[in-house]
């Protein structure tokens, strides 16, 4: 998923077609997902610089914070249009069912804002953003899959909302080909060949 995140950042960083969207790194959300009283703005300050600085956030639409807990993946989104928090969790079985990132993602939340507070690249008071709840976005039909859905909330959702995205057994497969094409490429990939990666996947 880091690997993913670099490629998703540096693409939507030079492509001027693309929305301006910006995810952090899941190490640097899992810093914030801890208990607020336990929350160390430290911890994260230099992230947040970073971002700001190489990856200039301040004009970004949206935010992406990817959460792993219980080998289980969900996206906390900031949508700085509509000033706005929201969760996406691939799992949701119904209106009823409390997800394991419930606590994890009201934390992260709510640990932005205490950070943002001594950094704030935005006009906007993020103390008076809104928590949003989707409903009706496309779920997961497997117990594997959540880590594919993360990736395709990140691709697929604008500050208008999500785009409409196939899940059928073929569309996933053709996705997960996509997204394994994209990582081979990455500049950090020291595979050299197409053979080197059949050999280490072989061993996995």
């Amino acid at each position: 998923m880091s690997l993913y995140i670099e490629s998703f950042n540096i693409e939507h960083m030079y492509s001027s077609s693309k929305p301006r969207k910006f995810a952090f790194s899941p190490h640097v959300s899992s810093k914030l997902y801890v208990d607020p009283s336990s929350f160390n703005t430290n911890s994260c300050t230099k992230d947040l610089k970073r971002a700001c600085e190489k990856n200039d956030i301040a004009k970004a639409d949206q935010l992406f914070f990817t959460i792993v807990k219980q080998d289980h993946w969900a996206v906390v989104v900031l949508n700085l249009i509509h000033k706005q928090f929201s969760v996406f969790d691939s799992n949701i079985r119904d209106s009823h069912y409390v997800s394991i990132h419930e606590k994890p993602c009201s934390n992260l939340i709510e640990n932005f804002k205490t950070l943002v507070r001594g950094r704030n690249p935005w006009k906007h008071n993020l103390d008076m953003f809104e928590r949003f709840s989707p409903s009706g976005y496309p779920q997961q039909s497997t117990t594997f899959d959540c880590g594919l859905f993360a990736i395709l909330y990140m691709e697929n959702l604008t500050a208008r909302g999500l785009k409409p995205f196939n899940t059928d057994t073929t569309s996933l497969l053709n996705f997960r080909k996509y997204i394994a094409a994209k990582l081979f490429k990455h500049p950090q990939n020291t595979l050299s060949s197409e053979e080197e990666l059949e050999k280490l996947l072989k061993k996995s």
